[in-house]
Order: structure tokens, then sequence, then C-alpha cells
């Protein structure tokens, strides 16, 4: 058996023993006490230190603004879709003559929406970061409004514009400042708490996705709002460093940058899956956030996505990987037999557990990390 298989096991019997005693549980039925709870002076050398942030800084949620340690009973997705209950499913196959049943209105759909995220925030979830992949309507801005209200999730707008094809046609002619303008006036408008999510295309990026990109940047170094990007599903590891590259030389503050869709990397693409330890290198996160479900865009087993965690936490990287599923199928939310938005926490993070990733890291993926990435101090 390979040294490799060796340690693993090792740490599974390890982590087997210390789930018994760990000072908090995520997904289990509940939110963890939030450690910031305890003072500082009474932790003790086995604990983890509380997180720091600096003065001023804050989550900029779709209601309010509030302290980043609010978050910290249980566990912030970084990249998930509110809106998609909203859209129009294709009718179902009836017999001739057969009326369709009336859709749903808007204020059922809602309500629909209000008893997942509460189902979510019974199961541990914290915070969700609502992706845009482009402008929303004043319906879709009223409806994360009152899910935000009447539920138990807090939920931070993700905005921006998503792939060169779903641009509106006068952005093909306006330099990057400009459009940073528009992001920025966008941003003040809609309580944006995040740049995202920011795409490009496969194999190659569009040049109008260039500046896209070098106009997030501008409009990141305004408001330090921070920004989660689209990678190509199909697996390319070079478009992941090559909006690393943008970014970076952009001036972008790389601990508020999460490239995305890193569990869509296969294997015989990128031995030893380096682009994700190339992100984690240069400071910024790593975005596994197809996880918990099954993605038909890019069909990667769970057991390998396991894989991509457990080697970018032997590496070293386990502050810089941020977890979330994408999730936008109605097939899979908990009224319809699915694991809802918490499935990252039901369907995925068991299978760490059972590869020996103790609860103090789990916190830290789920919990510490993404209140890192989230908080920023507002210009």
């Amino acid at each position: 058996m390979s040294p490799r298989v060796n340690r693993r096991t090792a740490v599974r019997m390890l982590g087997a023993g210390a789930a018994g005693t760990a000072l908090t549980t995520i997904g289990c039925g509940g939110a963890p006490v939030p450690q910031e709870s305890a003072s500082v002076a009474t932790l003790s050398e086995d604990q983890p230190r509380p997180v720091e942030f600096p003065d001023g800084a804050v989550v900029r949620t779709v209601l309010e603004d509030i302290d980043p340690r609010v978050l910290g009973a249980g566990a912030t997705l970084f990249h998930e879709h509110l809106s998609f209950a909203f859209r129009s499913p294709p009718p179902e196959p009836r017999a001739p003559d057969t009326p369709f049943p009336p859709a749903p209105t808007n204020d059922e759909m809602v309500g629909l929406m209000v008893e997942e995220l509460d189902m979510a925030a019974f199961d541990g979830v914290s915070c969700i970061v609502d992706s845009s992949v482009g402008p929303r309507t004043p319906q879709q801005l009223e409806n994360l409004r009152l899910m935000a209200e009447r539920s138990s999730v807090r939920i931070v707008t993700g905005g921006s514009y998503f792939l060169q094809r779903s641009y509106p046609a006068e952005f093909g002619t306006l330099p990057a400042e400009e459009i940073a303008a528009q992001l920025v006036h966008q941003a003040a408008n809609e309580r944006w708490g995040a740049l995202g999510e920011v795409g490009t295309s496969f194999p190659e990026m569009h040049d109008g996705e260039r500046t896209m990109l070098q106009a997030v940047s501008q409009a990141h170094l305004e408001t330090r709002l921070p920004i989660f990007t689209h990678v190509p599903h199909e697996s390319c590891p070079t478009c992941a460093i090559e909006q690393l590259d943008i970014y970076e030389a952009a001036g972008v503050d790389l601990a508020h940058l999460c490239i995305g869709h890193q569990s869509t990397i296969k294997a015989d693409d990128d031995p030893g899956w380096q682009t994700h330890l190339e992100i984690a290198r240069r400071g910024a996160f790593i975005g596994f956030d197809t996880v918990g479900h099954e993605m038909s865009a890019s069909f990667i087993p769970e057991r390998v996505k396991v894989d991509m965690v457990l080697n970018a936490i032997e590496a070293g990287f386990e502050d810089q990987i941020l977890l979330s599923s994408d999730f936008a199928n109605t097939t899979q939310i908990k009224a319809n037999w699915g694991n809802g938005f918490s499935t990252v926490l039901i369907q995925f993070v068991p299978k760490l557990r059972y590869y020996g990733v103790p609860d103090e890291t789990l916190q830290k993926i789920l919990v510490d990390n993404p209140r890192r990435w989230l908080a920023y101090t507002p210009t």
C-alpha cells in the first residue's frame, strides 16, 4: 500500500477518534455554537483561536451590513442560485386535451424557498451567497429580500456578468473603466455583497471577457467587494490560471478572490491538481463549488472531488478552501426528496469526515474561510 494511502488511513483513524470530542459540529441537525462566544483568555492551547477581522469589516447582506462574527454559528456557501426556482419549467408530457395545472404564483414560490432555506439552516447553513449571471429584475431583487426577511439564512447578493454571450450589446464598445463604473453603481443600488460569478469561455477567453475581468478588478479596487469566478465546466486548468493572472496584474486583493469550479478539473488534465495548489500559493481561494450533487455539465464522481480537497489539505492549504454546490436544480430540493441547499453538509462533508478530515479543519473550511473571504471594509 502506498505512503499516500497509509497516511490517509491514519488520518481517518485520528479523525474518527476526535469527532466525538469536537467542540463544534457542523451539518448535524443544527448550527454549532460560535467559537467567538468564548473569551480568548479562556481558550486552552487545544482550542482554535477566534478568527480576527480588520476594524470596520462587514459582510454585506441583502438586509444589512453585519459583523462577520455573526456568521460564526454555521456554514457559509459562497456560490448558490436562489432564483432558479422561479424559472418556468418545461411542461410535462400529457395526454391530448388534458389541461396543465396552474403554475405556482411568485408568492407561493417564495414560500417554498423560505421553507427550503429554513430546513438548510436546521442542517447547519448560516449564510448563502446568491450568484448572478446577469442583471436581476426588480422582482428577483424583491424575492431575495423576502427570502432574507422570512428565513433563518442570511443572504448575500453576488452581482456581475457571466459570459460574453450574455453581455448587454453596448458592453462590446465600452472600455473597462466605463463598465466598472456601471458595476459600482449597480453594487450600491442593489446591495451587492460580492462580485460574481464572473465567467470566461471554453476553450479560450474572449476579448470581451478579458475586458470584463479588468472592469471587475477596477470595481473591486473601488468597493473592496470580494470576487468569485466561473471557470468553464469542461475541465480547463489554463482557464483558471489565466483568470488569476488578470486579477493579480490588476492589483486585486487575492485574499478576497475565489477561483471557482475547481472541482471540475479532471485529474487526467492536471495530475496532482497543481492548478489548485498554484491558486492557493498565490494567495487566492480554491473554490470547490460543484460538490454535493450530480452536475450534468461536468460529471466527476464525488469520491474524486473528495480527493481534490484532501490533496489541497495535505499540501497545507486548508485555510484557502471554499465549498459550495452551485445549486440550481428543482429536482434536488428537499420538497422533491433531495438534499436542498444543505447538500454540501449532508452529502459531501460526511465523506470528508470518513476520510479523516477533523472537525477543526471542517470548521475552517465551512465557517472561517468564507467569512474571511466575504468580510471587507467598505471604502
